[in-house]
């Protein structure tokens, strides 16, 4: 009871949701990129905004009523899960002026992708950075040891 109300504080839960989210677009950029020569694909991709908003909402929602409870978020297509992460709906991306349609019917850019992937790789790696802190905070106030 202890351990879960001393996680479900501060950003832990917050970072916890954007790195499963990171994490699941990680694997639906590398779809598109594995898929870049197939015929008739269209570009997938999860809704960034529509988690960047539910994301938004939970946090003011936890700062006007419990600071010490993070309030799980459910829009259509993004909703939190069991084991504290974010399961999110992979779409098929909306036409944007920057696609490209080819003779094959496929609107894969590898240039837009690999630089998706690379936001998101840098993203995913700094939330992990701050969340390994956080724990190594903790880590030291169970121990008792003072930091120099």
């Amino acid at each position: 009871m202890y351990f879960k109300a001393m996680f479900d504080q501060g950003t832990i839960p917050v970072l916890e949701k954007i790195i499963s989210f990171t994490e699941a677009r990680h694997s639906v950029i590398a779809n598109n990129i594995a898929n870049v020569d197939t015929p008739n694909y269209r570009r997938r991709d999860l809704p960034i905004g529509e988690f960047q908003n539910a994301l938004a909402k939970s946090i003011e929602h936890r700062r006007a009523t419990n600071p010490r409870k993070f309030n799980s978020f459910d829009t259509d297509n993004v909703a939190a899960n069991e084991l504290g992460g974010v399961t999110a709906k992979v779409l098929t991306a909306p036409p944007s002026p920057l696609d490209i349609l080819r003779h094959d019917n496929n609107n894969v850019s590898i240039d837009r992708e690999m630089s998706e992937l690379a936001k998101n790789t840098l993203l995913h790696n700094g939330m992990v950075q701050i969340l390994t802190s956080e724990f190594q905070m903790l880590q030291t106030a169970i121990s008792e040891r003072i930091m120099r």
